[in-house]
């Protein structure tokens, strides 16, 4: 059974997921590759890496992630149900929306 004080707001403290800083670390090295001139587009870090376009092409859009949404995921302060799925499934640009969707309202980032 897990306690927590009454101003914890529901999130569970320190719990990093492996999958989503393996996802954000990936998101920002091809982001580097690419305005360094390493690749020219995802297709291109695909063929790089060996991965498959459309998994570089959804992780890819993490590189535009809110920056506290960031800090919350690198903290292990993410909401409980966050997966690499839903954190790459139709990501808008918007950072006030990524926060609503993606529950980040909830934790109190």
């Amino acid at each position: 059974r897990l306690v927590l004080p009454p101003n914890s707001k529901g999130e569970v403290p320190g719990r990093a997921a492996p999958s989503l800083l393996k996802a954000l670390a990936r998101a920002h090295d091809w982001r580097e590759r690419i305005m360094n001139g390493g690749a020219q587009d995802p297709r291109s870090i695909a063929q790089q890496t060996g991965l498959n376009q459309r998994y570089v092409r959804r992780v890819f859009e993490c590189a535009f992630l809110a920056p506290d949404i960031v800090e919350a995921i690198l903290d292990g302060r993410q909401p409980h149900d966050l997966t690499v799925q839903k954190l790459c499934h139709n990501l808008p640009m918007d950072w006030t929306e990524q926060r609503r969707r993606l529950g980040f309202q909830r934790v109190g980032i």
